[in-house]
């Protein structure tokens, strides 16, 4: 079987999420970079190989998939011989199944929602306050899943951290987990704290500096200096 390809462009947090997997499992796969911001996923190629025109896509011999999601399953299930991220216990699977559909239907969606309106009307006419208030609230809902065990999903890590971490990591620029104010939410500080001390996160770090950029430009603004991620 031919080594797996995956279209992408690690701008977008589900595509850091798969990048991040892929270093962590040492998966040897070819990258095919779609340019979102230039409209290269529109394509004619790219649109017969996936209508929804999104990134992550991911081909493995006849095998296509388009949701992040499926792409990380797929992954652990193909390449994880440990099988500790993606757990062969039932129940824990279905937990970290169900933390994994809190970041594409919750999460995603309203970090989508912030950053798409920053790009379609500029910054200076976005409603920041209900953005804020939208976001805070998955964050009270992050720490109250982080108070039954160490990380989101289970006491180890798994795939519903690496999922989560790329799109929580995104709306840190704008609504950051650790300042003053946020001592509501101590137990998603230690966790975010910790997930980007993972070798792996520096494949999220470099993407999301690149996403910091493109947003400003398009959207003309500046992320508050203390709201961007201190290690980078």
């Amino acid at each position: 079987m031919p080594k797996p390809i995956l279209y992408y462009d690690d701008r977008s947090p589900p595509v850091r999420s798969c990048l991040m997997l892929i270093k962590m499992l040492k998966i040897d796969i070819e990258l095919r970079f779609i340019d979102l911001f230039r409209g290269e996923q529109f394509g004619k190629e790219f649109l017969a190989l996936n209508p929804q025109h999104s990134v992550p896509t991911l081909v493995h011999d006849e095998l296509v998939l388009t949701d992040s999601h499926v792409i990380l399953i797929y992954l652990v299930e193909q390449f994880d011989a440990d099988g500790t991220l993606w757990p062969k216990d039932y129940l824990a699977r279905m937990k970290v199944l169900n933390r994994l559909f809190f970041e594409c239907s919750f999460l995603f969606r309203r970090d989508s929602d912030l950053m798409s309106e920053i790009v379609r009307k500029e910054f200076a006419n976005v409603d920041v306050a209900y953005h804020e208030r939208k976001l805070c609230e998955a964050y009270g809902i992050m720490e109250q899943y982080l108070a039954e065990q160490q990380y989101m999903a289970a006491d180890q890590l798994t795939l519903a951290d690496i999922s989560i971490v790329t799109t929580l990591s995104t709306v840190n620029l704008m609504f950051p987990v650790a300042t003053a104010e946020a001592q509501r939410w101590p137990r998603l500080q230690r966790w975010f704290a910790t997930m980007q001390q993972l070798d792996a996160y520096d494949e999220n770090r470099i993407g999301l500096e690149k996403l910091r950029q493109i947003v400003e430009q398009m959207g003309k603004f500046e992320f508050p200096k203390q709201e961007l991620d201190k290690t980078a």
